[in-house]
């Protein structure tokens, strides 16, 4: 019969290893690195038998006083990228890229813009109005690490910010 301290001890030992083993099972678990995935969209090049008119520039402005957006939007077939920036006065400017997609005559996209020393996420809609692009607004969430709309059917595109097209420089 087992002695009741080398039975304690047997026991004692026999947790530490089954701890040590879930550790390291939790260590290789833990270890295992985070690598931020680029959804970004990039331009291409034309494909061989493609027109240059599904590659094309086109740049956009918004000014009112001293508020201004400025919008450099390049169009490669389907995928749609550019930069942005906002300049309102006295508040915090910002400026970044955007990816998206065309649905009918509503851009959508991701915007990656700098604030204040600070990376943001946000997602961006334009109506597509004469011509114009009509910023569109409503009521937000945070989605894992991004600013998106709560209900894309609920956002208003009125006069705010109406970006007219202007020659690229």
């Amino acid at each position: 019969m087992i002695k009741k301290p080398l039975f304690l001890a047997m026991l004692f030992a026999g947790c530490i290893a089954a701890c040590n083993s879930e550790k390291k099972d939790n260590q290789a678990a833990d270890s295992t690195e985070l690598i931020a995935e680029d959804t970004t969209f990039t331009a291409t090049q034309p494909k061989d038998g493609q027109s240059e008119e599904s590659h094309r520039t086109e740049c956009y402005a918004y000014v009112k006083g001293r508020d201004t957006v400025m919008m450099q939007l390049n169009v490669a077939a389907e995928e749609y990228t550019g930069t942005l920036s906002y300049n309102f006065y006295e508040k915090d400017k910002n400026k970044g890229t955007f990816s998206g997609e065309m649905k009918g005559d509503t851009l959508i996209a991701e915007y990656i813009f700098d604030s204040e020393g600070m990376r943001s996420v946000r997602e961006v809609v334009f109506l597509k109005r004469d011509g114009k692009l009509v910023e569109g607004f409503g009521d937000v969430v945070q989605k894992e690490t991004k600013t998106v709309f709560k209900d894309r059917s609920k956002l208003k595109f009125g006069d705010a910010v109406v970006l007219s097209e202007i020659t690229c420089k």
